[in-house]
Protein backbone atom coordinates (compact mmCIF):
# COMPACT_ATOMS: atom_id res chain seq x y z
CA UNK A 1 0.00 0.00 0.00
CA UNK A 2 1.25 3.45 -0.89
CA UNK A 3 0.46 6.75 0.74
CA UNK A 4 0.45 10.28 -0.58
CA UNK A 5 -0.53 13.44 1.20
CA UNK A 6 -2.63 16.51 0.51
CA UNK A 7 -3.23 19.56 2.67
CA UNK A 8 -6.73 20.21 4.03
CA UNK A 9 -7.36 22.94 1.49
CA UNK A 10 -10.07 22.89 -1.18
CA UNK A 11 -7.74 23.97 -3.99
CA UNK A 12 -5.29 21.21 -3.09
CA UNK A 13 -8.09 18.64 -2.89
CA UNK A 14 -9.40 19.75 -6.30
CA UNK A 15 -6.12 18.64 -7.87
CA UNK A 16 -6.14 15.11 -6.42
CA UNK A 17 -7.34 12.49 -8.87
CA UNK A 18 -9.45 9.99 -6.99
CA UNK A 19 -12.93 8.56 -7.22
CA UNK A 20 -13.74 8.64 -3.50
CA UNK A 21 -13.16 11.01 -0.61
CA UNK A 22 -13.80 9.67 2.91
CA UNK A 23 -14.05 11.79 6.01
CA UNK A 24 -15.61 11.72 9.45
CA UNK A 25 -17.84 13.84 11.63
CA UNK A 26 -18.76 13.89 15.28
CA UNK A 27 -22.35 13.65 16.37
CA UNK A 28 -22.07 16.61 18.77
CA UNK A 29 -19.81 18.97 16.84
CA UNK A 30 -21.70 21.82 15.19
CA UNK A 31 -20.86 23.32 12.85
CA UNK A 32 -19.02 20.37 11.34
CA UNK A 33 -15.25 20.85 11.27
CA UNK A 34 -12.24 19.37 9.59
CA UNK A 35 -12.57 18.11 6.04
CA UNK A 36 -16.34 17.67 6.47
CA UNK A 37 -16.53 21.39 7.31
CA UNK A 38 -14.65 22.32 4.13
CA UNK A 39 -16.92 20.09 2.08
CA UNK A 40 -19.99 21.54 3.75
CA UNK A 41 -18.85 25.04 2.81
CA UNK A 42 -18.19 24.02 -0.81
CA UNK A 43 -21.55 22.24 -1.00
CA UNK A 44 -23.47 25.31 0.21
CA UNK A 45 -24.17 23.87 3.68
CA UNK A 46 -25.81 20.69 2.37
CA UNK A 47 -24.24 18.60 5.16
CA UNK A 48 -25.40 21.09 7.79
CA UNK A 49 -28.96 21.00 6.44
CA UNK A 50 -28.94 17.19 6.50
CA UNK A 51 -27.68 17.24 10.06
CA UNK A 52 -30.37 19.75 11.07
CA UNK A 53 -33.01 17.42 9.62
CA UNK A 54 -31.26 14.39 11.19
CA UNK A 55 -30.78 12.73 7.80
CA UNK A 56 -27.09 12.80 8.77
CA UNK A 57 -26.24 12.42 12.46
CA UNK A 58 -22.55 11.63 12.95
CA UNK A 59 -23.53 8.85 15.33
CA UNK A 60 -21.10 6.00 15.80
CA UNK A 61 -21.53 3.37 13.10
CA UNK A 62 -23.19 5.70 10.60
CA UNK A 63 -21.86 5.50 7.04
CA UNK A 64 -23.36 7.77 4.39
CA UNK A 65 -22.51 7.69 0.69
CA UNK A 66 -23.37 10.78 -1.36
CA UNK A 67 -22.44 12.16 -4.75
CA UNK A 68 -19.75 14.81 -4.73
CA UNK A 69 -20.34 16.15 -8.22
CA UNK A 70 -20.64 18.87 -9.43
CA UNK A 71 -19.31 20.98 -6.52
CA UNK A 72 -16.68 18.47 -5.38
CA UNK A 73 -14.35 16.75 -7.89
CA UNK A 74 -14.98 13.30 -6.40
CA UNK A 75 -17.65 10.90 -7.65
CA UNK A 76 -18.42 9.67 -4.16
CA UNK A 77 -18.18 11.13 -0.68
CA UNK A 78 -18.18 8.74 2.25
CA UNK A 79 -19.09 10.21 5.61
CA UNK A 80 -18.39 8.16 8.73
CA UNK A 81 -20.01 8.95 12.07
CA UNK A 82 -17.65 9.06 15.04
CA UNK A 83 -20.16 9.46 17.86
CA UNK A 84 -19.61 12.07 20.60
CA UNK A 85 -16.28 13.91 20.81
CA UNK A 86 -15.88 12.93 24.48
CA UNK A 87 -15.92 9.20 23.65
CA UNK A 88 -13.40 9.34 20.82
CA UNK A 89 -10.29 7.31 21.58
CA UNK A 90 -7.94 4.81 19.97
CA UNK A 91 -10.57 2.05 20.12
CA UNK A 92 -13.10 4.17 18.20
CA UNK A 93 -10.34 5.15 15.77
CA UNK A 94 -9.59 1.48 15.02
CA UNK A 95 -13.28 0.65 14.60
CA UNK A 96 -13.70 3.47 12.10
CA UNK A 97 -10.55 2.50 10.17
CA UNK A 98 -11.82 -1.08 9.85
CA UNK A 99 -15.22 0.22 8.75
CA UNK A 100 -13.56 2.53 6.19
CA UNK A 101 -11.55 -0.28 4.64
CA UNK A 102 -14.53 -2.64 4.63
CA UNK A 103 -16.67 0.03 2.95
CA UNK A 104 -14.02 0.93 0.37
CA UNK A 105 -13.43 -2.76 -0.37
CA UNK A 106 -17.17 -3.32 -0.74
CA UNK A 107 -17.31 -0.46 -3.24
CA UNK A 108 -14.25 -1.94 -5.02
CA UNK A 109 -12.31 1.27 -4.47
CA UNK A 110 -8.54 0.82 -4.42
CA UNK A 111 -7.53 4.50 -4.40
CA UNK A 112 -9.12 7.08 -2.12
CA UNK A 113 -8.56 10.38 -0.35
CA UNK A 114 -8.92 9.81 3.39
CA UNK A 115 -9.10 12.10 6.38
CA UNK A 116 -8.04 10.09 9.40
CA UNK A 117 -10.72 10.06 12.09
CA UNK A 118 -10.30 12.84 14.65
CA UNK A 119 -7.50 14.59 12.71
CA UNK A 120 -8.90 18.08 13.15
CA UNK A 121 -9.22 17.51 16.91
CA UNK A 122 -5.63 16.22 17.26
CA UNK A 123 -7.28 13.33 19.07
CA UNK A 124 -4.37 10.96 18.29
CA UNK A 125 -0.77 11.74 17.51
CA UNK A 126 -0.28 11.63 13.74
CA UNK A 127 2.43 8.95 13.90
CA UNK A 128 0.40 6.72 16.22
CA UNK A 129 -2.60 7.16 13.91
CA UNK A 130 -0.43 6.22 10.92
CA UNK A 131 0.84 3.09 12.69
CA UNK A 132 -2.76 2.06 13.33
CA UNK A 133 -3.65 2.68 9.68
CA UNK A 134 -0.72 0.48 8.61
CA UNK A 135 -1.82 -2.23 11.04
CA UNK A 136 -5.42 -2.19 9.77
CA UNK A 137 -4.34 -2.12 6.11
CA UNK A 138 -2.04 -5.08 6.69
CA UNK A 139 -4.94 -7.06 8.18
CA UNK A 140 -7.29 -6.25 5.31
CA UNK A 141 -5.15 -5.75 2.20
CA UNK A 142 -6.79 -4.78 -1.07
CA UNK A 143 -5.98 -1.06 -1.08
CA UNK A 144 -3.45 0.39 -3.52
CA UNK A 145 -3.15 4.08 -2.72
CA UNK A 146 -4.51 6.36 -0.07
CA UNK A 147 -4.01 10.09 -0.16
CA UNK A 148 -4.14 11.22 3.46
CA UNK A 149 -5.40 14.70 4.29
CA UNK A 150 -2.80 16.18 6.63
CA UNK A 151 -1.27 19.52 7.58
CA UNK A 152 2.25 20.04 6.20
CA UNK A 153 4.16 19.40 9.48
CA UNK A 154 2.37 16.06 9.91
CA UNK A 155 2.93 15.22 6.24
CA UNK A 156 6.68 15.57 6.79
CA UNK A 157 6.65 13.51 9.98
CA UNK A 158 4.55 10.79 8.40
CA UNK A 159 6.65 10.64 5.22
CA UNK A 160 9.79 10.17 7.31
CA UNK A 161 8.04 7.57 9.47
CA UNK A 162 6.91 5.60 6.40
CA UNK A 163 10.47 5.62 5.03
CA UNK A 164 11.77 4.29 8.35
CA UNK A 165 9.10 1.57 8.39
CA UNK A 166 10.06 0.46 4.85
CA UNK A 167 13.72 0.33 5.91
CA UNK A 168 12.84 -1.78 8.96
CA UNK A 169 10.84 -4.22 6.84
CA UNK A 170 13.72 -4.64 4.39
CA UNK A 171 16.12 -5.44 7.23
CA UNK A 172 13.88 -8.20 8.64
Amino acid sequence: MDFRFVSPDLRQLDSVGSEVLACCLFEDERPVRGLAGLLDWRMAARLSRWMASEALTGKSGEVVLISGKPRIPFEKLLLFGLGPVSRFDETVYLEIMHRMIDTLTGLRVRMAVIERPGRHQDALDALRALDLILEVCEEHGGQDLWTLVEELPDQKRMTQHLAEERRRKRLR
